[in-house]
């Protein structure tokens, strides 16, 4: 694999983490948002995701082109990575696979803490009341989201990486 083959997979797989870290908030947002009054609140809402799904978009479609204006294949004495006989489609399942696993263990804590938050409040609600049960809904339903996105990231793990792969 040549260092700048190395790079492109490299800013391919940081857009897909910044798709995972950012859709799901998105998604959020956009299911707690059922009433937007203000016009130009939605046109910015609207301008935001388009924005973002551009950068992702351009990231993933022009990442020799980042590569080479960023000029990170330059300065490294060899001009191959050796990675054996190992293939770069199985280097790019096990980052895939590393970004699911990641989703899930630094979410699980949060979903333990609010479901408990949650339970707690609501057995001794004089006591015992951290935040609104709300906000802790709207943590849980979030927490569970990332928790499917990263569920669905490890079963289909091959199918992802053969997208983001060439295929020469």
């Amino acid at each position: 694999m040549s260092v700048k083959d190395f790079f492109v997979a490299v800013v391919k797989i940081f857009a897909i983490y910044i798709l995972i870290e950012g859709i799901i908030p998105v998604i959020s947002n956009i299911i707690y948002f059922n009433q937007i009054d203000d016009a130009t609140f939605l046109f910015g809402f609207i301008g935001v995701i388009l924005l973002f799904f551009a950068i992702v978009y351009l990231m993933l479609a022009f990442a020799a082109k980042i590569v080479s204006f960023l000029r990170l294949d330059k300065g490294f004495e060899a001009t191959q990575f050796d990675f054996s006989k190992t293939d770069s489609n199985y280097i790019v399942e096990i980052v895939i696979a590393m970004m699911g696993v990641y989703l899930l263990f630094t979410t699980i804590p949060y979903i333990l803490q609010d479901g408990y938050t949650l339970l707690k409040s609501n057995v001794n609600s004089y006591s015992f009341a951290f935040k609104s049960p709300e906000v802790l809904k709207q943590n849980l339903y979030n927490n569970l989201l990332y928790i499917l996105v990263g569920i669905i990231i490890l079963f289909l793990r091959k199918p992802i990486a053969n997208i983001f792969t060439s295929k020469s």
